[in-house]
This record gives C-alpha cells, structure tokens and sequence, in this order.
C-alpha cells in the first residue's frame, strides 16, 4: 500500500493524473497499489511529468491542487513512490532504464 508522509501528496497525484487524463493512473492511486511491472513503469514515468507540469504551472502562477510551486511536495511524492516501489519489488522500474 502506498503509504503518504502528507495527505497533500495523494490530493497532488490526483491533480496532475486527471489533468494529464492518466486514468491508469488515477485507479492506481485510488487502489493504492500497482499490480505488476508495468503499472509500476507508469507510475515511476508518471511521476517525472507531474514533475515537468508543476515547473509550468509555477513559472505560470497556476494554482495546482491548492499549491502554487510544489517543489518540496514533488520531493515528498518522489521520496514516497520510490520508497514504496523499491519494497514492493519494484525498483527496476522505478530506475528506468539505467538499473
């Protein structure tokens, strides 16, 4: 089970998965879980263009799930996937393709 250090991390996941249309993405946060390899690829790439849109939606003053610059929770989520991704066997994935 994906387990948050901060509830807004959770709300910050569903923001950016409905915004970009991830619906795979939004049943995996609302499992708390991914299934196998390859959900644990998408939520690792997911993860890296949440990244890229909050650095747009705060160099354009864009509210992004009650924040306006996320840095520090896009630490907490990448602290968090890794952490869980890497229990849950999945590391490779969460590496790319680098590991």
């Amino acid at each position: 089970m994906i387990v948050y250090k901060y509830p807004e991390e959770k709300t910050i996941l569903l923001h950016y998965a409905k915004k970009l249309q991830a619906d795979e993405i939004v049943n995996i946060i609302n499992c708390g879980e991914v299934k196998n390899a390859n959900e644990a690829k998408m939520l690792s790439e997911f993860f890296w263009h949440l990244v890229d849109e909050s650095v747009k939606d705060a160099e354009q003053g864009i509210d992004a799930a009650g924040h306006y610059d996320l840095q520090a929770y896009n630490e907490y989520i990448m602290n968090t996937l890794r952490a869980y991704l890497i229990n849950a066997g999945y590391e490779q994935e969460w590496q790319g393709d680098s590991a």
